[in-house]
């Protein structure tokens, strides 16, 4: 397990990148720990792989990012650690091996789905979909929409009802996602037409049940609410897009004529228009230098092209030593 920086850990401003003096001390104050538990530890160690750190490491100040970073590259480096990437490498191993949290399931799944079933110059992802009243892990579009719900052993089934209604009228394929313990519970829990996949211990995912289509059950007024408001107009054409009237009643206009499309047009439409918009990650996502242990990071957070470049450029650099490495 990654143990937590030695009290002796320091930054420097050349150390931290871009970072001023000052901030360089702060980040010295926030990662120096003399003792911490083995929750805490593992908070820090989740924390690396969060959207926060991701984005925070593009930035030109990247405060934030090197902070979480120093509390766990001395034990990092002491497994081999060379370089910013090898660090989240060491973070998610701990963390396949030891807490098996929402962010490995998304990972996994991007991983197996988006860059072993598929390609992602074919099929991308997004992450936290936003699908009716509820937020989809992860949302995969290539020829067609799957959502795979995540429930880890520390989530409860209380929720799914609930948010398979809100997937199963907007999207094709609903999966849930359990760990291997879980599986025939959930099996028994959801509804015949929605899949299980189980998470084994050895990283593999597996198939418990196939998904059934939803295309009987899809609703273009459902689906409408998938995209925002460019993607539904390129959906519909130029004649409801340019309706008169003010706002509200182009509103109106567009949601009306989306949802007079058949199920089937308009899921076609709303699979291209969210394709195209996970697409946007691909540059960072698909990028060699990017460790395949953030891979559901580069979904979870589309970074303009500058700050891709430097936060690959970021990644491929040494640990600094003075980080106790």
């Amino acid at each position: 397990m990654i143990s937590p920086a030695p009290a002796s850990l320091s930054l420097t401003p050349d150390a931290a990148f871009e970072l001023t003096p000052d901030a360089a001390f702060d980040a010295y104050a926030a990662a120096v720990r003399n003792e911490v538990t083995v929750e805490q530890n593992i908070a820090h160690v989740a924390a690396v792989l969060s959207s926060a750190t991701f984005r925070s490491l593009s930035t030109q100040q990247p405060l934030e990012a090197m902070t979480r970073l120093a509390r766990i590259a001395p034990s990092a480096g002491a497994a081999g650690a060379r370089t910013m990437a090898d660090v989240f490498d060491a973070a998610y191993a701990t963390l396949r091996r030891d807490y098996r949290n929402e962010y490995v399931f998304k990972n996994t799944i991007v991983s197996n789905i988006v860059f072993g079933r598929h390609r992602p110059t074919t099929a991308s992802a997004i992450l936290e979909l936003p699908v009716g009243f509820s937020f989809a892990d992860v949302a995969v579009f290539n020829g067609t929409s799957t959502v795979y719900e995540i429930k880890t052993d520390l989530d409860s089934f209380a929720r799914l009802d609930s948010q398979i209604r809100d997937y199963s009228s907007r999207i094709e394929f609903v999966h849930v996602v359990v760990s291997d313990a879980r599986a025939i519970a959930a099996e028994r829990y959801v509804p015949d037409h929605v899949g299980v996949l189980a998470l084994r211990r050895n990283g593999a995912l597996t198939e418990v049940r196939p998904a059934q289509s939803n295309r009987p059950r899809l609703r273009s007024e459902h689906i409408f609410g998938l995209l925002r408001r460019a993607e539904a107009e390129r959906v519909v054409g130029a004649a409801a897009a340019n309706a008169d009237g003010g706002p509200a009643e182009r509103w109106e206009a567009l949601r009306s004529a989306f949802a007079a499309l058949d199920s089937a047009d308009a899921h076609r439409g709303a699979v291209n228009a969210l394709r195209l918009r996970g697409m946007q990650a691909t540059r960072v996502a698909a990028h060699a230098e990017l460790p395949q242990s953030a891979r559901a990071l580069a979904y979870s957070a589309t970074l303009s092209k500058a700050a891709g470049e430097r936060l690959l450029r970021r990644l491929q650099q040494p640990i600094p030593p003075v980080w106790g490495v």
